[in-house]
Parts: C-alpha cells; structure tokens; sequence
C-alpha cells in the first residue's frame, strides 16, 4: 500500500476542490460538477461555495445557469440533503438515492392525513397549473384554491421528481422558491437510463473522483448507502479503485486508480492556500472522518450535535476559525481564530474576509473578531448558520 504524507493529500483534495490558485476557475459548471454538486439546504450556501473556488464569480452567474439556461437542478438526494447538481449526474444521482425518500414520502402523507391517491389527485391539479409557468407556493393555492397543505405537497412532489425548484422569489438569500414542473424543466432527461445498482455504482466513483482519497465509513456518510451497499458498489469498482494509506494515520484510504497516477506525479508547494466557507460547504460535509482536517479539540466548534458543518477559515485545508455576516441594523463580518494566527495568515484573512462581506452586502463592512465563542454543540439545531450570534 502507497503511503503520503498529510500534506501531499491534503494539497491534492484542495486542487480537486478548486481552493488553490490555480485551479480556481469562472466555470461554475465545472465547479459544480467537480465538487460533488452545491449543498444548498442553506440558501446562501450555494453562491459562497462558489464564491470560493472562482476568480470573478457573481451571484447571477449561478441563477443564469441554474435557473434560465436549466444546466443545474436543485433536488433533494443524497443524505436527504438538498443538492444543487450538474444536470448530466441527476439520472444517476436520482436513482441511486431515491429510496432514501420513500419512508419520509410515507410518513409525511400519514401525518398529514391525506392518502396517496388524493395526493396524486393533487399533484396532477398542481402539474397543469404549473404548465409553462414557474409559481410560488402561495400563487399555486390561489390557482387551485384549495384548503389542503400545498406547501407540503410541493414539497412531497419535489422528492419524488414531479416538480423542481425554480429560482428564489426575491433575492438570492430569499429562502422561498418558485415551482415548476420537473418533465418542463428537464423535458429530455431519461430518469430511467440507469438502473438503482448501476446508479449506485456511479455515484461511489462521482464521490471518489470529487473527494477521494476517503474512506469506506466518508462513503457511506456521504451517500447515506449502507455498509452492505456501499462495498457491493467498491466490489463492481474493483481494478479502477485502490488503496493509500496516510503517514501516521491507521485508517486505510480508497482513491480511484486515474487518481492515484495523479497524486503520485502532483508536487507538493509552500504557497498558503486559504479558503472561506460557508455553512454546509461540500468540503467540511464532505467526510465522516474529519481529522484529516480538524483538530479534535475544535469539533465541537465546527460541527452541531447532527454533524451539520458551520461558516469556516480554512489554512491549508485545515481549519483554524469561524467566521459569521451579520444583516441586521449594522451590517458586518465576525471572525474568531481557535489559536493565535501568525501575522501574515491573520492580515490576509482579514482581507479575504472584507472581500466575502462585500460579495454578500453588496458594499464595504466592518470586521469584528471575537476572542470567545460557545461550542455549537451545547445550542440550538440551526445555528451553524450564526455560530458568533453570541459573539464575545
């Protein structure tokens, strides 16, 4: 077995995700593909993962492309997450993760106390007001005029790929979508090309060649497969994957084999690769095992008791703080470093940090650093998306 230094791996990963200089890049496609698609469960998610890995990027990029050009669609799917993705993995990424939803599906109707061919019933009415149009919830009541729970049928009929997401109803943080028909807005995409094993297998090697090296436990936290499942699919990947294992880690580590040929020719550099993330970004949800990246004493900073991942300061890869925008009265960034900072790294993160606040505000704010932060354990589900809320 191949071993490699954490530092070899890490500055591969990087490059992979699009973190470093050069491979940043303003084809949002590209990056949404390479990444493993844009967690979008937080609205603002989406455009700062981009923000990130882009040289010019701006938030209408990401709308024109997803939302008038449909080559991203907005889908629940792996985990039962909300995934912006590149519209050639949706097939495969559809299938491989769709029983994933089938429980929920049940249990949501059960709850709600309607039946499944009321619900259909329901969702047909929905399809034809939504014929060459994309609506909000509220606009798709007023057309039916009905008493029932629409904003959970929308929801039931996403899952199930009968309609899509549209665009935000007002402004990219706007948490609120227009709705449309999932066969209009995708009108020759073949939902039935693969079959669930195949789609399995597919979505393991997607997974390997967005974050690879990983291990058998990142993949199934990943994926949501089982155990049973995910090494059924390593076994029908088997002679274009391989093992590497990493210095003074005793996990072993799976990499695809066109990878592994990379890794071996990459020459590692002493350029500082900095990053800021948003909550939910694809590289700190990315893994089950963390310490690759992580400080163990900090976990509990980073990640909520559902392992949900916060807004982070990455150096290298790893990461060394937390960052949060405030909207409210008086616009600003807050930052706080779990360790003292050279003065160099802190200098240049201070001006990364005033480049996002600008991104999100649209103007110049100020930064506010907090020496003391409470674990996102300890509190409420939901604030990853305001971890210095309590800022001290």
């Amino acid at each position: 077995m191949v071993e490699f230094s954490l530092n070899h791996v890490n500055q591969f990963i990087l490059r992979k995700q699009h973190f470093t200089n050069e491979t940043k890049t303003d084809d949002i496609l590209a990056i949404a593909k390479d990444i493993g698609g844009l967690h979008s469960t937080s609205q603002t998610s989406p455009y700062l993962s981009l923000y990130s890995r882009t040289n010019n990027f701006t938030k209408n990029q990401l709308d024109e492309e997803a939302y008038k050009k449909k080559n991203l669609g907005k889908v629940r799917c792996v985990r039962k997450t909300i995934f912006i993705l590149h519209k050639d993995v949706l097939p495969w990424v559809i299938n491989a993760t769709k029983k994933q939803h089938a429980k929920r599906h049940i249990d949501y109707l059960a709850n709600l106390g309607v039946k499944e061919e009321k619900y259909q019933k329901i969702v047909d009415d929905m399809l034809n007001v939504l014929k060459g149009r994309n609506l909000s919830v509220s606009e798709i009541k007023e057309e039916l005029n009905s008493q029932e729970n629409i904003s959970a049928m929308v929801n039931l009929a996403c899952d199930k790929f009968q309609i899509i997401r549209n665009k935000p109803i007002k402004s990219w943080r706007d948490r609120r979508h227009t709705y449309s028909s999932f066969e209009e807005y995708f009108p020759n995409m073949n939902l039935k090309q693969y079959s669930e094993e195949e789609s399995r297998k597919l979505l393991v090697k997607y997974y390997l060649e967005s974050f690879g090296p990983v291990t058998e436990n990142d993949i199934v936290w990943w994926t949501g497969f089982n155990k049973t499942e995910t090494r059924k699919a390593l076994a029908e990947l088997e002679g274009s994957i391989t093992e590497i294992s990493i210095s003074n880690d005793d996990k072993v580590y799976i990499i695809l084999q066109s990878n592994l040929e990379k890794l071996q020719k990459m020459s590692v550099t002493d350029e500082l690769t900095l990053s800021i993330l948003p909550d939910l970004d694809p590289y700190t949800m990315g893994y089950k095992d963390r310490d690759r990246y992580i400080d163990e004493n900090y976990y509990d900073y980073i990640y909520d008791r559902s392992g949900n991942a916060t807004t982070t300061i990455l150096a290298d890869g790893k990461v060394i703080g937390v960052w949060d925008f405030v909207g409210t009265k008086i616009p600003m960034i807050k930052f706080h470093f779990f360790e003292q900072q050279k003065k160099e790294t802190y200098e240049k993160i201070k001006s990364q940090l005033k480049k996002v606040g600008s991104f999100i505000f649209d103007t110049e704010v100020p930064l506010k650093e907090c020496k003391e932060m409470d674990p996102l354990k300890t509190r409420t589900p939901g604030e990853v998306q305001t971890p210095l809320k309590h800022c001290k």
